[in-house]
């Protein structure tokens, strides 16, 4: 009697383990077309937007050339952490 009992539930459980098997390979499946169908129109959008950038104007190039100036003075002077936040605001700020 106690073999029988072993051997339904062996069976039961091994019934339940590819139940629950085949509903997680069909939801892989239908996410992964979902997912690869959103991944395809979002990069036809990226695509056209980088063909519309547009050049730097006068005032971030201005700003670029004023962050690299107090970066390499920074960097000449050997600071780190908190002496360089300070340094770098009042530069760019200044």
């Amino acid at each position: 009697m106690k073999r029988l009992l072993a051997v339904l539930f062996c069976i039961m459980l091994a019934t339940a383990l590819v139940a629950c098997g085949q509903g997680k390979g069909k939801a892989t499946t239908e996410k992964k077309a979902t997912t690869q169908a959103q991944s395809r129109a979002p990069t036809h959008k990226k695509a056209s937007t980088k063909a519309q950038k547009k050049a730097p104007t006068q005032a971030q190039k201005k700003q670029q050339d004023r962050l690299g100036d107090c970066n390499k003075q920074a960097s000449l002077k050997n600071m780190k952490g908190e002496d360089r936040k300070r340094f770098m605001s009042s530069c760019l700020g200044g």
